[in-house]
């Protein structure tokens, strides 16, 4: 047994938890039965006092000897009202039996018994074997001293008070009130007794319980944990199945089987993506290795040297672009920090790049016409100006490289609804239905002879995306295509 697995903990938990209840709610019977008793004897011990007392008012009418005393018991302990004619203790009967019937005396037995049980003096309910329990183990307690005891006769609980009584000539007496024990008083008692009993059973079974019940519990824990271990980076296609968990476990089970099915996602995406960068970087350099090994193989002319260095060239700066655009895009993945947002005019900042653009395009007989009639500057937006200016360079540049000599590239600027939206159109050859849900993906080429690495319009999108942006495009085959660009406004 592992003292630190969760069964284990979730058992003695389970137990802990129980076995506190089963002391609370024994503490709570205790104090009841506890007060109950307390009350009990209380009530025997004002009774004995009635009885004392009367039994002093009887001698102080017969006077104080023997036979005067041995009436004034006998007439305590019967507790009835006398003729008239006993005109002496008439009152005082009187009296008594009103008191006797306040404290409910009539009901409970009396017995007063002399030093030595040589005389007693008895209720006439008090049955021989009752008689015989009251005088057992029968102890006189010294002057002002009041004990208590419960007696069992024909299994019912009897709760005894022993009450010191002196006569100055006759000796001690010792007055005996016994009250039978309230049945719910007896019936806590018994739960008492029977909890005290039962309770290490209980919790042993409490223990085994919790342990069945963690067990079922964790069951879908075993499962993932065996899960986990078979699952290897050549196979990530199992699942966990569910079947008839609690809620909470389905949700584990579910978020587990997630995490397996983006992982699984992420190998496939790298697999590609690794595919992908060797294909591009594979091509180039195999260029540039057989332009070397043809200039290798023997002695070439000034001109033919420098076309192969141009081609090397070239196809270098390919190499670079690539490499450049994995670095830019490991860091939009997985470094966020990389991104320094700050407030500045769009209108302002568009108008930049179209400007820098103008010479690109000219050196290409094609035309940039700009649109900002309806826009009152400034028009406020939350951005990086670096990350943002290369997602419309790459749009821009991908217009301007597939639309032919003479054309033209119109752009302008919408605003509304909290939206800024960049239209970019070009008239090159359009984009076919089938391409166009494409060209935002890694390593794509409409056309496999274009320059480029054909990430250029993918970062682009992720740049609008970590903007809280988005790029949509519409082309027709013969008419050219046009990118909107929307951007959250600040105005």
């Amino acid at each position: 047994m592992k003292l630190n697995s969760i069964k284990f903990q979730i058992s003695v938990l389970y137990t802990a938890i129980l076995g506190l209840i089963l002391i609370a709610f024994s503490g709570v019977l205790y104090l009841t039965s506890n007060a109950f008793l307390q009350q009990t004897d209380q009530q025997l011990k004002t009774k004995a006092q009635a009885v004392d007392l009367t039994v002093r008012s009887y001698l102080s009418v017969l006077g104080e000897n023997h036979d005067a005393l041995a009436q004034a018991l006998t007439k305590t302990v019967a507790i009835k009202s006398e003729n008239i004619l006993a005109y002496k203790t008439w009152k005082i009967s009187q009296q008594w039996t009103k008191k006797a019937q306040s404290l409910n005396l009539n009901k409970d037995y009396i017995n007063v018994v002399s030093s030595g049980a040589k005389e007693a003096y008895s209720s006439s309910n008090l049955e021989k074997a009752l008689r015989v329990s009251f005088l057992e183990d029968i102890q006189f307690p010294s002057q002002g001293h009041v004990t208590f005891r419960t007696l069992n006769v024909k299994h019912k609980n009897i709760r005894v008070v022993n009450y010191p009584f002196m006569d100055k000539t006759m000796g001690r007496y010792l007055i005996q009130v016994g009250v039978p024990q309230d049945p719910v008083m007896q019936q806590v008692r018994n739960w008492l007794y029977s909890i005290a009993i039962s309770v290490p059973l209980v919790l042993i079974l409490t223990n085994f319980v919790g342990r069945v019940l963690a067990g079922r519990i964790l069951k879908p824990v075993y499962e993932i944990t065996e899960m986990a271990n078979s699952i290897t980076q050549h196979d990530l296609s199992a699942r966990i199945k569910i079947k008839h968990f609690d809620k909470e476990m389905g949700l584990l089970i579910r978020s587990f089987n997630d995490m397996i099915a983006r992982l699984e996602k992420s190998f496939h995406h790298i697999e590609q993506f690794s595919h992908h960068v060797a294909h591009e970087l594979k091509t180039p350099l195999t260029i540039i290795q057989g332009e070397a090994d043809l200039l290798l193989r023997r002695e070439r002319s000034i001109g033919e040297y420098q076309q192969a260095l141009k081609i090397i060239l070239e196809e270098s700066q390919r190499v670079l672009r690539t490499v450049d655009d994995l670095l830019l895009l490991t860091k939009l993945g997985y470094q966020s920090e990389v991104f320094k947002f700050e407030q500045f005019d769009f209108i302002e900042f568009f108008s930049e790049i179209i400007e820098q653009n103008r010479l690109l395009a000219a050196n290409k007989g094609i035309g940039i016409r700009m649109n900002l009639q309806n826009i009152t500057p400034p028009l406020m937006v939350n951005g990086d100006r670096l990350h943002m200016r290369r997602l419309f360079f790459n749009i821009i540049d991908n217009a301007i490289e597939f639309t032919p000599q003479g054309g033209c590239v119109d752009m302008c600027v919408e605003h509304g609804h909290g939206k800024i939206i960049s239209l970019i159109s070009d008239t090159g050859p359009g984009i076919t239905s089938e391409n166009l849900r494409k060209i935002f993906e890694e390593f794509y080429h409409a056309d496999k002879n274009a320059p480029g690495s054909g990430l250029g319009l993918y970062i682009a999108h992720t740049i609008a995306k970590l903007h809280q942006g988005e790029i949509q495009v519409d082309s027709q085959l013969g008419q050219g295509t046009t990118f909107r660009v929307i951007l959250p406004s600040l105005n």
